[in-house]
């Protein structure tokens, strides 16, 4: 057995996330493990499709097993959203996973690696404080301030949103799974947000547009379904929290300071008729919306600063007879099961997160045209 790892949402999985795991494939490596965001994604949204029908999607189109990267993981930065994806993957046991495959717009795995220590090397620098100091994002930040001391060449890995996550990937297997070897693959088709398509390729974003106004998918997904969630149907429950919320709560909140925390209270104040809107108004030069939508996601589950604490356990989503090969092939490094009672039951940091994603699961739900709440503990997860 040759096993590799991904690390995806596959929301929706289309034409480049089945190219991925071809790819994959193709490198020699005869099994595939996916960590999967579960019911909460990084945009800071619920997730669009439900977590089991993606990852059975994926184990029907190459992948052998699918295993949950639950909140408040899932919805974060790119830091702590690689590291635990990279600590479920070493979860299986130590050697198990032999490379980590990802899709990058730059596909030299040796120059992502270089800016992953040159990251580490400019993390707390004067050149990157100077520039946040000048209204720049923290990770615009870093791009200019690698450009200045590294060189262009470099700097081109922090410019696309795939190769700067791949190199947060590289950043967290060098501390958390030394035998595993990063891969870059080439991103083909539609860049990541895009708008357009490109060779029987479509961006996710693309295509949750398409799938809400009823447009034909068929051409860039091998499977759909109409059961998504929709923001609207969901939006005053991010209202009522965020014009409910105060001082205390949000700077409890990850990745929060008091510079947000203002212009939120400040929105709160103003006349907005949708939560978007509102976070429209915090937005400026060092504030992501990405990171806003995070914030008010945070909120409404419930997710605080002290949450984020080792990824305490693994779930299983999906898997075929490969799938339960890997299972078998090492010594677990955290508990993995396809049970959540017996995975909550680990431990009180298990329960907290199990709580958390199943509060995740609820607004997803609440946000579908069906409206009805899957029971967690009941999912029937079998051999494929």
């Amino acid at each position: 057995m040759r096993a590799c790892g991904i690390i995806a949402e596959f929301d929706p999985f289309h034409n480049g996330h089945k190219y991925l795991i071809e790819q994959a494939r193709d490198e020699g490596n005869t099994h595939v493990a996916v960590i999967m965001s579960g019911n909460a994604v990084q945009r800071g949204t619920p997730a669009f499709y439900d977590k089991v029908y993606r990852a059975e999607r994926a184990v029907d189109n190459g992948a052998d097993i699918v295993l949950e990267l639950p909140a408040p993981y899932s919805c974060q930065s790119a830091e702590i959203f690689a590291r635990a994806g990279v600590t479920a993957l070493a979860a299986l046991g130590k050697g198990v996973i032999r490379h980590l495959v990802f899709g990058s717009e730059i596909p030299d795995t040796n120059l992502i690696l270089k800016a992953a220590d040159v990251a580490d090397k400019l993390k707390d620098s004067k050149t990157v404080k100077q520039y946040i100091q000048q209204g720049d994002s923290y990770p615009l930040a870093l791009a200019k301030a690698c450009e200045q001391e590294f060189g262009s060449e470099v700097a081109a890995v922090f410019s696309t949103p795939n190769s700067t996550l791949a190199l947060e990937y590289c950043r967290a297997l060098k501390t958390s799974a030394p035998w595993i070897s990063p891969l870059a693959v080439k991103r083909v088709g539609a860049a990541h947000d895009s708008t357009d398509d490109r060779d029987g390729f479509a961006s996710a974003s693309l295509l949750r547009e398409m799938l809400r106004i009823g447009e034909d998918v068929s051409q860039y997904m091998p499977a759909f379904t109409k059961d998504f969630y929709i923001p609207d149907l969901a939006d005053s429950i991010f209202r009522y929290r965020l014009l409910s919320a105060d001082k205390q709560e949000l700077l409890s909140l990850p990745d929060m300071n008091d510079a947000i925390a203002q212009k939120v209270l400040k929105a709160a104040a103003g006349d907005f008729s949708t939560a978007a809107e509102m976070l429209s108004a915090c937005k400026s030069k060092d504030i992501t919306s990405a990171r806003l939508r995070r914030m008010a996601l945070h909120v409404v589950l419930g997710v605080k600063r002290e949450d984020i604490v080792p990824l305490p356990f693994v779930r299983i989503l999906a898997f075929n007879k490969r799938g339960s090969e890997i299972l078998s092939a090492g010594e677990h490094i955290l508990p993995i099961d396809t049970s959540l009672k017996r995975l909550e039951d680990t431990s009180p940091q298990a329960a907290r997160v199990s709580l958390l994603e199943r509060r995740a699961g609820a607004l997803r739900a609440i946000g579908t045209k069906k409206g009805s709440v899957i029971n967690e503990y009941r999912r029937d997860i079998r051999m494929r």
